[in-house]
């Protein structure tokens, strides 16, 4: 999945909750758990971002 796809994904979920796209990214950064198709999408999301997946300390989202 690419990054224009997985905004399509996003944003018609938050659509589908009524939130705004911050709302849904802070829900699923607080640990929101939704179907894999959203979860995937914000994982492309997240890396576009510049971030990575740091599962060693606290299995968080940091900085690269």
């Amino acid at each position: 999945m690419k990054i224009k796809g997985a905004m399509t994904i996003l944003n018609k979920r938050c659509t589908f909750f009524g939130w705004t796209f911050d709302q849904l990214i802070t829900k699923l950064d607080e640990g929101f758990d939704d179907n894999y198709t959203v979860l995937t999408a914000y994982e492309v999301y997240k890396m576009e971002q510049g971030y990575r997946w740091k599962g060693t300390e606290g299995d968080t989202w940091v900085k690269s």
